[in-house]
């Protein structure tokens, strides 16, 4: 009887540790973690044609995001500047996003996830990592916050910190 304990127990912890892990890798999502993703997809996607009008819809008014080399978080007049200015100079043709965990409380949620871009002239080549925060409204998911970091290097911090 005890072994037959024991075995449940066990059984039974494996079973949490694969559930936990498979939420945290997105295999198991619910409908609303999948329509948070699709959202992150989509503006890499409008970036990835050159449309910035497609690519900024999906942030909220009072965006404010904060990219890798940037000293200071950006709001979202700054960011269609900066998304113009990327594409004119680097537009990517390759983008792989990964996701790692995607929560979502109420109205808000937190995607993390990583990224690999590369332009068409092969010259300029990037790879980081996001946390992308969304709010619902309207019956869809806007960014109203984003911050991103390179996998090869931490970013040194702004002013004399």
């Amino acid at each position: 009887m005890k072994t037959l304990k024991k075995a449940f127990i066990a059984l039974s912890i494996c079973g949490m540790i694969v559930f936990w892990t498979s939420q945290a890798i997105g295999e198991d999502w619910t409908a609303e973690q999948k329509e948070v993703w699709a959202a992150v997809q989509a503006g890499w996607e409008a970036l990835k044609n050159g449309d910035v009008k497609a690519a900024t819809a999906g942030q909220h008014d009072k965006m404010l995001a904060w990219w890798i080399r940037r000293p200071d978080p950006m709001n979202k007049e700054l960011i269609q500047l900066g998304y113009k200015s990327w594409i004119s100079q680097a537009k990517p043709n390759y983008v792989k996003l990964e996701p790692l965990a995607i929560n979502i409380v109420n109205n808000v949620a937190n995607a993390f996830y990583l990224f690999k871009w590369q332009s068409s002239n092969k010259e300029v080549f990037q790879r980081g990592r996001a946390l992308l925060t969304l709010v619902r409204q309207d019956d869809k998911w806007l960014a109203i916050g984003s911050l991103s970091s390179s996998c090869d290097r931490p970013a040194p911090c702004p002013y004399d910190w």
